[in-house]
């Protein structure tokens, strides 16, 4: 307990502080990109964090377009946001506890808080960097980091953005809302049970790397990037997992790719694109030696419509990746040689914009299925398979409401269908798909 309200106090004290310094000044001037660029942050942003055909720009653009015209922010462009979330799914505490900051907690406050970087440094570098607090683990931890360099040229008469990136999250470097780091749901329970089987690049490797890109985008059509990652135990790329443990270890470098073309005329936008990843990494356990090998490709498309009262816009995902696992297999940690899993979401997301404020909501479908494997996935008491089958499926519910352009409130419902291999007693101790249904009510303040 100590230990958490020291944590929290350290960040808490930083995002009041920076409130206090900037919160007075003019309807805009809080969160940093809307301050630095004395835009509203609907000009960037359809409902946070889902960007704009604008958004995606200034994201290409290295963070770095402002109202000034200085080399640099100043004010530093810092600004903070607190997540304070309740949970209901069977198995968590009975007892409502604002206090209580245990993995089996209901309330949590905060979830999150978080200090952010977010903005142009000098020139033509920016950043967007979080210091976030975590309020379950009780841990101060580099979150979501992405800085850039971007600048512009001209390339067969058309305007050509280019730029290098340094990030510590496959697909953060993507501007578009069909990839994982930046897809829906923005937001979930860090206390809920949650499906055991995931592609290695749809969210296991957040923080454990950090890699170096470079990408280009020519003529508001055609993007192409790819970036090199490593594992943040050691060298350069330690910074970018200050604060997290490193579970997941990559054997050298993990080489990571993106294409995508979008298409914009009037108020509607869409993008089609492929992305994939190559990791070797060593089993559980182990940090040198013989290492397995996975393969992920994957397909998105993205559809937008932006009108004066209405957003509506579509996302879709599909990954399926190949696992070669010769050195889990020797080891007695898997069943087979090669296994794979294939994952698929789609979301369809609407919103109308009131005088009172903008509400509205998602419907998503979800499912990875993957080759059954009693090693990788044994019996276990809620996070185990009965039948060695990694496959779960299901929908998402999620309305929003957001009376203000920096507060959103989330009520969000999950319903399963089948988890971690199948629809009733999927662990081998009587639990059923159903009783890991979630609901889960989130309250965002951005600072």
């Amino acid at each position: 307990m100590e230990k958490r309200w020291r944590g929290f106090f350290l960040l808490a004290t930083a995002l009041i502080g920076e409130w206090l310094t900037l919160g007075f000044q003019s309807a805009y001037a809080v969160p940093s990109f809307a301050r630095q660029t004395g835009m509203s942050c609907t000009a960037c942003h359809t409902v946070f964090p889902e960007l704009t055909p604008f958004g995606r720009s200034f994201k290409l653009g290295g963070y770095t377009f402002s109202k000034s015209s200085g080399r640099f922010e100043y004010p530093p462009p810092f600004a903070g946001a607190v997540q304070l979330s309740f949970t209901e799914a069977k198995g968590l505490k009975n007892r409502v506890d604002p206090f209580d900051d245990s993995p089996q907690a209901r309330f949590n406050f905060p979830q999150t808080a978080s200090l952010y970087y977010a903005g142009r440094i000098i020139n033509k570098v920016g950043s967007f960097t979080e210091l976030a607090y975590d309020g379950v683990s009780n841990d101060v931890a580099l979150d979501m980091t992405d800085i850039r360099y971007a600048n512009d040229t001209s390339l067969a008469g058309q305007d050509l953005i280019y730029g290098l990136t340094v990030n510590n999250s496959p697909t953060l470097e993507d501007v578009w809302n069909s990839t994982p780091a930046n897809g829906f749901p923005h937001a979930t329970s860090s206390v809920a049970p949650t499906p055991v089987a995931g592609a290695i690049i749809d969210g296991t490797l957040d923080q454990q790397v950090g890699g170096l890109g470079a990408y280009a985008y020519w003529n508001d059509l055609i993007y192409a990037g790819a970036t090199l990652y490593r594992t943040n135990r050691k060298g350069i790329t330690r910074p970018l997992g200050a604060g997290t443990p490193t579970t997941i270890v990559v054997d050298d470098a993990a080489p990571y790719w993106r294409v995508a073309a979008q298409h914009q005329w009037k108020d509607h936008s869409f993008s089609l694109g492929t992305f994939g990843m190559v990791a070797e990494i060593f089993p559980s356990g182990h940090t040198s030696g013989p290492a397995d090998r996975f393969t992920d490709v994957a397909l998105d498309a993205q559809y937008q419509y932006i009108g004066e009262k209405h957003l509506f816009s579509v996302e879709s995902t599909w990954i399926h990746e190949n696992q070669d696992r010769d050195a889990s297999f020797d080891l007695g940690y898997a069943e087979h040689r090669s296994d794979f899993l294939t994952t698929f979401r789609v979301n369809l997301n609407y919103y109308f914009k009131a005088k009172w404020g903008v509400v509205g909501g998602t419907f998503a479908y979800f499912f990875t299925t993957g080759r059954e494997d009693d090693l990788l996935y044994s019996p276990a008491r809620v996070t185990g398979s009965r039948n060695g089958k990694p496959d779960s499926d299901g929908f998402m519910l999620e309305v929003d409401y957001l009376p203000w352009e920096r507060v959103k409130a989330s009520l969000q419902y999950i319903i399963y269908d089948r988890f971690n291999g199948a629809h009733s007693n999927y662990d081998g101790y009587g639990r059923n798909a159903s009783d890991n249904n979630t609901l889960y009510l989130v309250l965002w303040l951005l600072l």
